[in-house]
């Protein structure tokens, strides 16, 4: 790992294995919002706050943007969202790009421009940090740091695979987001909720 990685801007991770059924079944990261995929959305508010970009696609074909790495989920194939995590902390240890990752969900096309800085101000040791709004953790847009992939590879060889369980065996602390900025953090995971992305862009 270089020496002052750990003090840089994470690498980032998007997560874009989603099938959206509720989209039509086509992958969620691909679905057009004003001619657009999500991804593309997701990539433009991810890609300043973070010093280098991956998409975890759980093996599907994304033709899109060929320079930003693929990363394969290997032996956790089939796994889910973590098994991406695990596959983006592999990324990082392996490249040495930084000790920290931050996720992102490829539904999430209105993300502050400030998301990973405050993540990254609000860390407590090595432990992960999660946002909050109205109560609820944002789990798939989560600060994670390199030393959690041994424990997230026994979880999910343990099928323990809920993004959330993990974070509450790592002790996450949990960022508040205020009410006013909750539509940030929108997921555009059926028609009407497309529809609704749309108008406000």
């Amino acid at each position: 790992m270089p020496q002052g990685a750990q003090e840089g801007r994470p690498a980032g991770l998007i997560l874009a294995g989603g099938k959206g059924k509720r989209l039509g079944g086509g992958g969620k990261a691909m679905t057009l919002l004003k001619g657009q995929p999500l991804l593309e959305h997701v990539y433009e508010h991810a890609r300043p706050q973070i010093s280098a970009c991956a998409v975890a696609s759980g093996g599907k074909f994304l033709s899109w943007r060929p320079d930003v790495p693929r990363l394969h989920d290997g032996a956790f194939m089939g796994c889910g969202p973590l098994a991406g995590i695990i596959a983006g902390l592999c990324w990082i240890e392996r490249t040495g790009l930084s000790h920290w990752l931050q996720t992102f969900p490829c539904d999430t096309p209105f993300l502050p421009c400030d998301l990973t800085a405050r993540l990254m101000a609000a860390r407590q040791g090595l432990r992960p940090v999660v946002p909050q709004t109205g109560g609820q953790k944002q789990n798939l847009l989560a600060l994670w740091h390199v030393s959690h992939r041994p424990l997230l590879e026994e979880m999910v060889r343990a099928d323990k695979r809920a993004v959330w369980v993990a974070l509450e065996a790592l002790d996450a602390v949990e960022l508040p987001w205020s009410s006013e900025e909750a539509g940030a953090f929108v997921n555009v995971n059926d028609p009407r909720a497309l529809q609704e992305a749309g108008a406000r862009l």
